[in-house]
């Protein structure tokens, strides 16, 4: 198991179904999260995720924009979480887990909280793709979320970098978590960094951004 990961602890219940429970820590205290799988017959890995990094967007358009930076960057292979209506999000991010190295997972904006906590229980890395240019938007992805995060933002000049670091500072963004700077060239066709809105140039750079954390993570595994 790779250095750093707790285990998770999994119970069978006695309707058939299965949950998760872990520790997530909170500054100096740990917060106890329950993740319910459902009718779940697999074994789960105590690892869980093993620090698999899990793109979470709002608009799946942009799937393809953060697959193409972690397969360049990586390389990596990505797999989208596929959650039907009936779905548990713990079970489908576990099972997807099993056959890649980075994988992404669009979500209702009201939903991307949540689902970042599910990430982190499960011992996954949350990459929010952050919409730094709609504050908005941006603040209300992550209202609710309590969990650290890291936080791609695009390396950009002049008002591209000025309005990240606003909506950045804003929502709560350099105070919260952990913000890493990324080149996004990789995740995109077009090299003109201006000609794109910030949303495609977050997604790029949280795609490039997990094609390093699996890059990094082969060294353990």
């Amino acid at each position: 198991m790779r250095p750093g990961i707790d285990v998770i602890r999994t119970r069978r219940l006695s309707d058939g179904t299965a949950e998760v429970t872990a520790g997530v820590a909170v500054g100096v205290e740990t917060r106890t999260v329950t993740v319910p799988l459902g009718p779940y017959d697999g074994d789960v890995d105590p690892g869980g995720l093993r620090n698999t990094p899990v793109v979470v967007l709002t608009s799946e358009a942009l799937e393809p924009t953060v697959r193409a930076g972690a397969e360049r960057a990586g390389p990596a292979t990505v797999r989208v979480v596929e959650v039907g209506a009936e779905d548990r999000l713990g079970a489908r991010l576990l099972e997807a887990a099993q056959g890649a190295e980075v994988l992404t997972l669009v979500e209702h904006i009201d939903a991307v909280a949540e689902a970042l906590v599910v990430v982190r229980a499960l011992r996954g890395r949350p990459l929010p793709v952050v919409p730094f240019d709609d504050r908005a938007a941006a603040g209300r992805m992550l209202e609710g979320c309590w969990v650290d995060l890291d936080v791609a933002t695009p390396s950009v000049e002049g008002s591209q970098r000025e309005e990240t670091r606003r909506v950045g500072m804003e929502v709560g963004i350099f105070s919260a978590h952990h913000v890493v700077e990324v080149d996004p060239r990789a995740g995109l066709d077009d090299l003109d960094l201006g000609a794109c809105t910030l949303h495609d140039l977050a997604a790029a750079a949280a795609g490039v951004l997990a094609g390093r954390i699996a890059s990094r993570n082969r060294h353990w595994r």
